[in-house]
């Protein structure tokens, strides 16, 4: 008699059971691969955030330092102010009067959550008519003073430190335009530090916004207090789909619903000059 043996294989369970630990572990790998190239990209973001933080406030830092300079070997030429308030203005250079609704103003306080405006005066060295204003144009004769004006603006979804020369001893404009130095730079906050008047001149005693200062507060300015709220510099980020509320010096609460990492950074500058 012949033996007949049964085939050997896998049942339709055992098949739809296999399948289904193998979707199982397939899609946690998945989730793991989609949490670390997040992760890969989110630290990035941050990676981001810090240069462009550290670049726009090293600019920024040192242009304060330069506020009011004059070189030395000028012969009869004045110490300008820290700051210019207007430009393309018919009364002196000096002058003291904020016009926060003129078109051409140049120091500009925001208020609110807006972004501040700096006007930084001084005269550039070397006096040898290659001097250069923040965008690098050279138009400067060697007794002009230079006014770097810095905004913050946006373009194409991406917010950037802006800046623009201007020549307040001829009034005139340096290049078209304000062009993008530093990208995801999305406000800018100052404070002014006053210094008392009496025995310790030097001494500041407060730090106020721009339009509570009066005409005779201005040349009493000692420091500068700045700060900036930083983002990665592009359109896309990773961070988490949230709510996220921020507040910078005098500002008001800022408040931005994104996926966009942001961290502020702020420093004090002290006038040299």
């Amino acid at each position: 008699m012949s033996r007949v043996t049964a085939a050997a294989g896998v049942t339709l369970v055992e098949l739809l059971i296999a399948m289904a630990l193998s979707i199982t572990l397939l899609s946690a790998l998945l989730q793991f691969m989609a949490a670390t190239i997040n992760t890969y990209k989110l630290n990035e973001d941050i990676s981001r955030i810090q240069e462009n933080g550290r670049i726009a406030l090293d600019l920024l830092t040192r242009n304060l330092q330069m506020a009011g300079y004059r070189q030395p070997k000028t012969a009869g030429g004045t110490i300008p102010h820290f700051f210019l308030h207007r430009c393309n203005n018919s009364a002196a250079n000096d002058d003291q009067t904020a016009d926060d609704n003129a078109i051409d103003a140049c120091l500009l306080e925001g208020g609110g959550g807006r972004s501040d405006r700096l006007a930084i005066q001084f005269d550039p060295p070397p006096d040898d008519g290659t001097e250069t204003d923040c965008l690098g144009n050279t138009h400067l004769p060697s007794d002009s003073i230079l006014v770097n004006v810095y905004t913050v603006a946006q373009n194409n979804g991406i917010s950037s430190l802006y800046c623009r020369g201007y020549d307040a001893s001829r009034e005139r404009w340096l290049g078209r335009s304000a062009q993008p130095l530093v990208d995801g730079i999305d406000n800018l906050q100052v404070l002014y530090g006053v210094a008392a008047i009496g025995d310790i001149p030097d001494s500041v005693t407060k730090y106020v916004s721009g339009d509570s200062l009066s005409a005779n507060e201005w040349p009493n300015i000692r420091a500068a207090r700045i700060a900036l709220l930083v983002s990665n510099g592009a359109v896309n980020a990773f961070g988490e789909q949230r709510q996220r509320r921020y507040q910078l010096l005098d500002s008001d609460v800022i408040v931005f619903d994104d996926r966009q990492p942001r961290r502020i950074f702020a420093t004090t500058v002290k006038f040299n000059n």
